[in-house]
C-alpha cells in the first residue's frame, strides 16, 4: 500500500509544532518590546505564575481525554486552600493540614466520579454543581474572614527555594512529570485514551470505564487540592474564591494545548504549552501596562482564536485522512 506523503504544512500543524513556535515567537517579540522581559527576575516570575496553572491543567487533562470536563477545579481549589488555612490556624501540624486538605479534594473527586460514571450525569453539569457545593462550603468555613499568619515552613513550600530554584517550580515539575508518566507512559494512560476515543470499544476490550472515570476525576480533584494548598502558601493567606480565576484558564490551557474536547486525543505536554502561553500573555500585558479590565477581554479573545485555529487544523486533518481513505 502506498503511503501518502505529508507536506511540511501538514506536519507542522498536525504535530502541534506551531504551538511551540507561537511560544518562541511571543518571547522574541516581547524581548524586542520590553527590555525587562528576559531579565532573570521576570523569567522566574513567569515560571512562578505558571506553576499553579500547570498543576491544574496537567491533572485535569485526563478528564478532557475521556470526553469529559472538570468544572469543579476552581471550587475544589478554593475549598482545599481554605481548609488547609483553617487547620493551620487551629494548631494542626503542617503535614496534617495538607493531608486533610488533599483528602477533601479526593472526596470531591470521588463524588464527581460517582455522579459521572455511576449516575450518568453529564460531566459539564455534575462538576458545575459540585463546584457550587465546594464554593459554598468555603464561604461557610471562611465567612468574611481571610486566614493568614501561616508558619514560615508552610509558606516556604511555595515561596522558598531549593538552592537557586524556587520550590513552587519544583512542585510543578514533579507533578507534571508524574502526570506525563501515568497518562503517556502507562497502561492506565492507554485505558484513558481508549475510553475517551470509544467507551464501547473500551468495554469490549476489558477496560472498566467506571474505574477509569473515577480515577481521572479523583486525580483532577487531588491536583486542585494541591494547587489550593500551594496557592495559600504562596499568598500566605487563604480566602473563599481564591481558585475562581484558575478554573477556565486551566480548561483553556488544556484545549489550547491540542487536547480534543471530543476525547481520545491530546497530551500533558500540550497542556503545559497551553498554560505557558496563557501565562506569557498575562505577563506581557502587565509589562506593556495593559489595564487590568482590558486584560480579561484580550485573554478571552486569544483563547477563542487559538481554539478556533486548533479546530480548523483538526478539520483539515480529518479531510486529508478521508481523501486518503477514498484513494
Amino acid at each position: 500500500m502506498n503511503k501518502q506523503k505529508r507536506s511540511f504544512f501538514e506536519i507542522f500543524f498536525e504535530t502541534g509544532l506551531y504551538r511551540i513556535c507561537i511560544l518562541v515567537l511571543m518571547c522574541v517579540v516581547m524581548s524586542m518590546i520590553s527590555n525587562n522581559f528576559f531579565k532573570v527576575g521576570n523569567l522566574i516570575n513567569i515560571a512562578r505564575q505558571a506553576c499553579v496553572l500547570l498543576i491544574l491543567a496537567a491533572c485535569a487533562t485526563g478528564c478532557i481525554l475521556t470526553h469529559g470536563i472538570d468544572n469543579s477545579l476552581g471550587g475544589v481549589m478554593s475549598l482545599c486552600g481554605c481548609a488547609c488555612g483553617y487547620f493551620l490556624n487551629n494548631n494542626y501540624s503542617i503535614i496534617s493540614s495538607i493531608l486533610l486538605a488533599v483528602l477533601i479534594g479526593v472526596v470531591f473527586g470521588c463524588v464527581n466520579g460517582f455522579l459521572i460514571a455511576i449516575v450518568k450525569i453529564p460531566p459539564f453539569v455534575s462538576t458545575y454543581g459540585v463546584s457550587y457545593i465546594a464554593n459554598g462550603l468555603a464561604l461557610i468555613l471562611m465567612g468574611s474572614d481571610i486566614f493568614s499568619g501561616f508558619p514560615k515552613a508552610f509558606r516556604n513550600l511555595s515561596s522558598g527555594n531549593l538552592g537557586p530554584v524556587p520550590m513552587l517550580i519544583i512542585w510543578a515539575l514533579l507533578i507534571t512529570l508524574f502526570m506525563y508518566l501515568i497518562l503517556q507512559r502507562s497502561k492506565f494512560g492507554r485505558q484513558v485514551y481508549c475510553v475517551g476515543a470509544n467507551d464501547t470499544t473500551a468495554k469490549y476490550s476489558g477496560i472498566s470505564a467506571v474505574a477509569t472515570l473515577f480515577a481521572v476525576y479523583t486525580i483532577s480533584a487531588c491536583g486542585a487540592a494541591i494547587a489550593g494548598v500551594l496557592q495559600a502558601a504562596r499568598q500566605s493567606a487563604a480566602q473563599a474564591g481564591m481558585g475562581d480565576t484558575f478554573q477556565m484558564m486551566a480548561i483553556a490551557s488544556i484545549v489550547m494545548g491540542g487536547t480534543s474536547m471530543a476525547g481520545g486525543e491530546g497530551s500533558v505536554f500540550g497542556a503545559i504549552l497551553g498554560a505557558l502561553i496563557l501565562t506569557l500573555i498575562a505577563n506581557s500585558m502587565n509589562l506593556l501596562g495593559v489595564p487590568t479590565l482590558a486584560q480579561s477581554v484580550v485573554t478571552g479573545a486569544i483563547i477563542v482564536l487559538a481554539v478556533l485555529l486548533d479546530v480548523q487544523m483538526k478539520r483539515i486533518q480529518a479531510q486529508r485522512i478521508a481523501k486518503a481513505a477514498v484513494k
